[in-house]
Protein backbone atom coordinates (compact mmCIF):
# COMPACT_ATOMS: atom_id res chain seq x y z
CA UNK A 1 0.00 0.00 0.00
CA UNK A 2 1.31 3.41 -1.00
CA UNK A 3 2.38 5.92 1.65
CA UNK A 4 4.10 9.28 1.96
CA UNK A 5 6.91 10.29 4.34
CA UNK A 6 6.17 13.39 6.38
CA UNK A 7 7.78 15.25 9.25
CA UNK A 8 5.38 16.51 11.91
CA UNK A 9 6.20 19.22 14.46
CA UNK A 10 5.80 18.80 18.21
CA UNK A 11 2.13 18.75 19.21
CA UNK A 12 0.02 18.50 22.34
CA UNK A 13 -3.04 16.27 22.65
CA UNK A 14 -5.73 15.74 25.29
CA UNK A 15 -8.25 12.91 25.43
CA UNK A 16 -9.44 9.77 27.16
CA UNK A 17 -7.02 6.83 27.48
CA UNK A 18 -7.56 3.10 26.99
CA UNK A 19 -4.95 0.42 27.66
CA UNK A 20 -5.50 -2.45 25.23
CA UNK A 21 -3.82 -4.75 22.70
CA UNK A 22 -4.60 -5.99 19.19
CA UNK A 23 -6.09 -9.25 20.47
CA UNK A 24 -8.78 -7.29 22.40
CA UNK A 25 -8.99 -4.33 20.01
CA UNK A 26 -12.10 -5.51 18.16
CA UNK A 27 -14.27 -4.95 21.21
CA UNK A 28 -12.34 -2.49 23.37
CA UNK A 29 -11.53 0.15 20.76
CA UNK A 30 -15.04 0.43 19.31
CA UNK A 31 -16.47 0.78 22.84
CA UNK A 32 -13.87 3.47 23.59
CA UNK A 33 -14.86 5.46 20.48
CA UNK A 34 -18.53 5.11 21.44
CA UNK A 35 -17.73 6.51 24.88
CA UNK A 36 -15.84 9.45 23.34
CA UNK A 37 -18.90 10.49 21.31
CA UNK A 38 -21.58 9.50 23.85
CA UNK A 39 -19.93 11.58 26.61
CA UNK A 40 -19.15 14.43 24.18
CA UNK A 41 -15.51 14.42 25.25
CA UNK A 42 -14.42 16.76 22.45
CA UNK A 43 -16.54 19.56 23.91
CA UNK A 44 -14.97 19.03 27.36
CA UNK A 45 -11.37 19.49 26.17
CA UNK A 46 -9.93 22.94 26.97
CA UNK A 47 -7.47 24.78 24.70
CA UNK A 48 -8.61 22.94 21.54
CA UNK A 49 -6.76 23.88 18.36
CA UNK A 50 -9.73 22.72 16.24
CA UNK A 51 -12.40 20.06 15.96
CA UNK A 52 -10.30 17.38 14.23
CA UNK A 53 -10.20 14.14 16.22
CA UNK A 54 -7.17 11.91 16.75
CA UNK A 55 -6.70 8.34 17.86
CA UNK A 56 -3.17 8.29 19.30
CA UNK A 57 -1.40 4.99 19.86
CA UNK A 58 1.34 5.31 22.45
CA UNK A 59 3.00 3.66 25.45
CA UNK A 60 3.83 0.56 23.41
CA UNK A 61 5.09 -2.25 25.63
CA UNK A 62 6.95 -3.80 22.70
CA UNK A 63 5.53 -3.72 19.17
CA UNK A 64 2.05 -4.07 17.63
CA UNK A 65 1.70 -7.51 19.28
CA UNK A 66 1.93 -6.10 22.82
CA UNK A 67 -0.21 -3.75 24.92
CA UNK A 68 -0.43 -0.04 24.10
CA UNK A 69 -2.50 2.98 25.06
CA UNK A 70 -5.07 4.51 22.73
CA UNK A 71 -5.80 8.16 23.53
CA UNK A 72 -8.87 9.51 21.71
CA UNK A 73 -9.00 13.29 21.70
CA UNK A 74 -7.78 16.37 19.89
CA UNK A 75 -4.84 18.69 19.47
CA UNK A 76 -4.55 21.45 22.06
CA UNK A 77 -2.42 24.54 22.56
CA UNK A 78 -1.68 23.73 26.22
CA UNK A 79 -1.79 20.80 28.63
CA UNK A 80 -2.79 23.04 31.55
CA UNK A 81 -6.07 22.83 33.52
CA UNK A 82 -7.18 19.39 32.34
CA UNK A 83 -10.59 18.25 33.60
CA UNK A 84 -10.73 15.03 35.65
CA UNK A 85 -10.61 11.90 33.51
CA UNK A 86 -8.70 13.52 30.65
CA UNK A 87 -4.99 13.05 30.05
CA UNK A 88 -2.52 15.04 28.01
CA UNK A 89 0.42 14.00 25.89
CA UNK A 90 3.25 15.90 24.29
CA UNK A 91 4.22 14.29 21.00
CA UNK A 92 7.73 15.31 19.93
CA UNK A 93 8.67 16.22 16.38
CA UNK A 94 9.02 13.02 14.37
CA UNK A 95 9.09 11.44 10.93
CA UNK A 96 6.03 9.45 9.84
CA UNK A 97 4.91 7.09 7.12
CA UNK A 98 1.45 8.43 6.23
CA UNK A 99 -1.27 6.19 4.82
CA UNK A 100 -4.74 7.30 3.72
CA UNK A 101 -7.66 4.89 3.94
CA UNK A 102 -9.79 4.40 0.84
CA UNK A 103 -13.31 3.08 0.48
CA UNK A 104 -16.01 2.40 3.04
CA UNK A 105 -15.42 2.92 6.76
CA UNK A 106 -14.24 1.01 8.78
CA UNK A 107 -13.13 -1.54 6.15
CA UNK A 108 -10.77 0.95 4.48
CA UNK A 109 -9.13 1.81 7.80
CA UNK A 110 -8.80 -1.88 8.73
CA UNK A 111 -7.10 -2.51 5.37
CA UNK A 112 -4.59 0.28 6.09
CA UNK A 113 -3.67 -1.20 9.48
CA UNK A 114 -3.29 -4.69 7.98
CA UNK A 115 -0.96 -3.26 5.33
CA UNK A 116 1.06 -1.44 8.01
CA UNK A 117 1.50 -4.60 10.06
CA UNK A 118 2.82 -6.41 6.97
CA UNK A 119 4.97 -3.51 5.73
CA UNK A 120 8.72 -3.48 6.12
CA UNK A 121 8.73 -0.18 8.04
CA UNK A 122 11.37 0.64 10.65
CA UNK A 123 8.72 1.65 13.16
CA UNK A 124 9.71 3.72 16.19
CA UNK A 125 6.78 2.52 18.37
CA UNK A 126 6.60 5.91 20.06
CA UNK A 127 3.43 7.69 18.92
CA UNK A 128 1.29 6.66 15.96
CA UNK A 129 -2.02 8.31 15.22
CA UNK A 130 -5.18 8.26 13.17
CA UNK A 131 -6.35 11.67 11.97
CA UNK A 132 -10.08 12.24 11.52
CA UNK A 133 -10.73 15.60 9.88
CA UNK A 134 -13.62 17.61 11.30
CA UNK A 135 -15.19 16.89 7.88
CA UNK A 136 -14.96 13.10 8.47
CA UNK A 137 -18.24 11.28 7.90
CA UNK A 138 -18.37 7.45 7.83
CA UNK A 139 -20.78 7.46 4.85
CA UNK A 140 -19.90 10.60 2.85
CA UNK A 141 -16.24 11.35 3.69
CA UNK A 142 -14.78 8.12 5.18
CA UNK A 143 -11.06 8.73 4.60
CA UNK A 144 -8.72 8.60 7.60
CA UNK A 145 -5.00 9.38 7.61
CA UNK A 146 -2.79 7.04 9.62
CA UNK A 147 0.60 8.36 10.78
CA UNK A 148 3.18 5.72 11.74
CA UNK A 149 6.30 6.98 13.54
CA UNK A 150 9.42 5.70 11.83
CA UNK A 151 13.11 5.78 12.72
Amino acid sequence: MKHEIEKQPKKFFVGIPLRTNNQEAGSTISAHWERFYREQILQKIPNRVGDDVYGIYTDYESDFNGPYTLLIGCEVSSLKNLPAGLVGREIPEAKYAVYTSQGPFPQGLIAVWQAIWKANLKRAYTHDFEFYSHKFNPQKNPNVKVYIAIE
